[in-house]
């Protein structure tokens, strides 16, 4: 098995979550990656302002190609760890990962590029921007960049699972998120005379309950999916009826039927809620990420890949989605390709690698860098062939 440079990754590691960026301003980010594979002497080209797509040639060509994927953004969270590289940039922070992701994949990208007489084919490199945003894989597919390879791997950390251990679900990993907003408009009116107004208030009130009974309304009562409301704004004053009112929220499915069937019932939902109420609604949808499926034989190729690199007793086979309803356009990448999203242990007893996602305390371990490089260098070598 081949090994990254664990200093060079434990200093990408460190840099990269002492300086975040948030979604769409990944800037200085972009920079350090595109520097970094300059000095590898790997040709690369931007994607959408901070993203950067670079491709490595082995000595030969089979004629396949591997996508690995690397989230890079940050989040709005003010960092309370005690890490002597915690984030200089106030209210920002690695807190989901993204600093191991992008390191590990440097690191990776080092090593076979330095190694290209060990493989045939192709290694993409895919440094997506805003995938907290929901929106970073698509400056890929407008660019054509979402085709035309044979297989697509992604890491992610997990801090529920002890370091070391790489859990894999068996098909579906992640949920859909999809984005929606309604729009009522009324009429003002004083509130001692409510027939000379349309009340969008009471119209939004009674559309947020009708939402949340939608998904057993529509679907059997077994099938997953979630949907959750986190805004609703109406009214300016406690002696005037509501002439606006907007609401916000998500749902979350495996199924692309389910989405559908969602999306169809909030509009129609919305439409009768209205016109019962005399007010207008306007519905807006954004997909910000599909499901994710894993393919069942990438995952036994990349199951190999774990036993062999960190043995068979630090493979775990999740029944269930890892991610639960939480969504990541990860999926964006394997709508067409195979591909698979291995989840990375990063919980120690007693320390803080073990806080929860997007926690302002998550302080993984450095070895997650290293475990998560070799994976992708080792799964690379393994599909394009003539690996040690």
């Amino acid at each position: 098995m081949e090994h990254c440079d664990s200093e060079f990754a434990r200093a990408c590691r460190r840099f990269l979550h002492q300086h975040p960026e948030l979604s769409g301003q990944e800037y200085n980010t972009a920079k350090y990656i595109r520097d970094k594979l300059t000095e590898f002497g790997i040709e690369f080209q931007e994607v959408g302002g901070t993203g950067t797509f670079a491709w490595i040639k082995g000595d030969n060509d089979n004629g396949r190609r591997i996508l690995l994927r690397a989230d890079i953004d940050a989040l709005p969270i003010e960092e309370q760890t005690v890490l002597p590289y915690k984030s200089v940039n106030p209210g920002v922070m690695h807190a989901c990962g993204h600093d191991i992701h992008t390191a590990a994949l440097l690191a990776a990208a080092k090593k076979l590029a330095t190694g290209k007489d060990k493989f045939s084919g192709t290694v993409l490199l895919a440094f997506q921007q805003a995938e907290e945003f929901g929106h970073g894989s698509q400056y890929f597919r407008e660019q054509g960049l979402l085709t035309g390879y044979d297989r697509a791997f992604g890491v992610h950390i997990a801090p529920d699972v002890p370091l070391g251990t790489v859990v894999l679900s068996r098909k579906a990993d992640a949920a859909s998120c999809d984005f929606f907003r309604v729009t009522l408009t009324g009429r003002k009116a004083h509130t001692s005379k409510p027939h000379l107004g349309r009340d969008a208030l009471q119209a939004g009130a009674v559309l947020v309950g009708e939402i949340a009974k939608l998904p057993r309304r529509l679907l059997p009562a077994d099938e997953p999916v979630n949907v959750g409301i986190g805004v609703f704004k109406a009214g300016t004053s406690y002696n005037i009826i509501a002439d606006s009112a907007t609401i916000e929220g998500s749902f979350r499915a495996f199924s692309e039927v389910s989405r559908q069937k969602l999306q169809a019932g909030i509009s129609e939902l919305a439409g009768n809620v209205a016109a019962g109420y005399g007010v207008q609604a306007a519905v807006e949808y954004d997909c910000f990420a599909r499901a994710i499926v894993n393919d069942e034989t990438v995952r036994e190729e990349v199951s190999q890949v774990v036993a062999d690199l960190l043995g068979e007793d630090k493979i775990q086979l999740s029944e269930t989605p890892v991610f639960g309803f939480a969504a990541d356009d990860f999926a964006e990448y394997i709508r067409e390709i195979p591909g698979v999203y291995a989840h990375v242990g990063t919980a120690q007893a007693g320390s803080d690698s073990a806080k929860v996602l997007h926690s302002e305390k998550l302080a993984p371990p450095d070895e997650v860098v290293e475990i998560a490089a070799d994976l992708h260098i080792n799964y690379a070598l393994k599909f394009l062939g003539r690996a040690n």
